[in-house]
């Protein structure tokens, strides 16, 4: 009996490693199971990076940056959603959140080097 569980989660290990190799995917579901982890974790960065650019804002300029993440929101969901099929295109939420994460990146820098502007949060 142990010698057969063994076999079957050597198997189901063997398989999720293979599943993990996004380096050479073997099928359409292969591919979207890769991008949807680059996703998670463009996701994840995007939330860090916006976290440390607001803690760089004062109260005013933390409104503007608010309002203009929901826009952003907004438009990729716009973007990216095909309400009629009830499909989300995950290659371009990831791609308009590495977009979004070079933006915010780029307003750290700038309130790490010449000071927050205002004008620059609202874009």
């Amino acid at each position: 009996m142990r010698k057969i569980i063994l076999a079957l989660f050597c198997g189901a290990m063997a398989t999720f490693s293979y599943a993990d190799n996004c380096d050479n995917a073997r099928n359409t579901y292969d591919d979207i199971y890769c991008t949807n982890k680059i996703y998670a974790s463009a996701d994840a960065d995007l939330n860090k990076n916006y976290q440390q650019l607001r803690k760089q804002l004062n109260a005013a300029q933390q409104k503007t940056l608010k309002k203009s993440q929901l826009a952003w929101i907004r438009q990729r969901d716009a973007e990216c959603t095909d309400d009629v099929q009830s499909t989300v295109n995950v290659q371009c939420r990831l791609t308009t959140t590495q977009d979004r994460n070079q933006w915010l990146q780029e307003r750290l820098r700038e309130c790490q080097t010449v000071g927050c502007k205002t004008s620059r949060l609202s874009e």
